[in-house]
């Protein structure tokens, strides 16, 4: 149950993190939001790393640095764009979609076994987190724009996959994390000068402090991702991370003062919560 208890908390940082960096978009971007998240989450992760650097295996490094790119960068900018272009009920809700597809490449790539318990435990998260983002018993969607969100979520568990490989080779948590972190940090700054984005960059003293939180936060849920993903089975791993939108839920309530409940949300927060269940006792 260790590993399942660190994936719990990695989720819980996660959710952190997003409420924050989703209050300081509100008069952002996704460019700025993404820059500053990643520039402050690898100063945190490198400061950490300094005290404690182990012997480097090259492969291992190799395989967290593309789980970076992909994950860090990639996959988090286009959570961003979703947020900001189809709202964060919409996007989350889609994104939440990534347990199934890890899964699946788990299966594919890691050989490891196809459990029923797994799947329907991740199916119950996808399907709460469905239900938390309904407003007036149906999900809006942009039909022109979902890609941003299906795409986030591929990109999410391909970069769980790759993870777990460096993993294999080199379990040590802390390196793990900063290494992919710097790896999108550098993949966010050559996209920006390629694209010539630096000079709309939207940094004021409204969303500063807000996007720094979430980079500290998100050092500790990086960290305790590598970890939950090295002590397990990425699949497993996986259903409980992406429970994060019900944590997401009740810490927008707590620290941004979002719309009330309904009965769509407590119907989804019950369904997550028996997934994770699921997979944790059975999976």
């Amino acid at each position: 149950m260790y590993a399942e208890l660190v994936a719990l908390i990695a989720s819980i940082t996660t959710a952190l993190s997003s409420v924050m960096a989703t209050r300081g978009m509100r008069d952002s971007n996704p460019d700025t939001a993404n820059l500053v998240l990643t520039g402050i989450q690898t100063i945190v992760l490198t400061g950490l790393l300094v005290m404690d650097v182990p012997a480097l295996n090259y492969l291992a490094l190799l395989w967290y640095a593309l789980a970076g790119v992909c994950g860090s960068f990639f996959a988090r900018l286009l959570t961003m764009m979703s947020y900001k272009r189809i709202g964060v009920s919409a996007g989350s809700a889609l994104i939440g979609t990534s347990p199934v597809v890890t899964t699946i490449l788990a299966v594919l790539f890691l050989g490891e076994p196809l459990l029923l318990a797994v799947v329907l435990g991740a199916l119950c998260v996808v399907a709460g987190i469905a239900c938390i983002n309904l407003k007036d018993g149906r999900l809006s969607l942009d039909w022109n724009l979902v890609y941003l969100p299906l795409g986030a979520s591929f990109l999410y568990a391909l970069s769980n996959i790759i993870r777990k490989m460096g993993t294999n080779l080199q379990p040590h948590a802390v390196l793990g994390a900063q290494v992919s972190t710097l790896a999108g940090l550098v993949a966010c700054g050559v996209y920006l000068a390629l694209k010539g984005g630096f000079r709309n960059l939207e940094v004021n003293r409204g969303n500063v402090g807000w996007l720094a939180g979430a980079g500290a936060v998100n050092a500790v849920a990086w960290i305790t991702v590598t970890m939950a993903i090295n002590l397990g089975r990425v699949s497993v791993a996986s259903s409980i991370i992406y429970s994060y939108p019900l944590f997401s839920l009740l810490l927008s309530r707590l620290l941004l003062r979002d719309e009330p409940y309904n009965r769509y949300m407590v119907v989804g927060s019950i369904l997550i919560v028996v997934g994770v269940a699921v997979v944790s006792l059975f999976g």
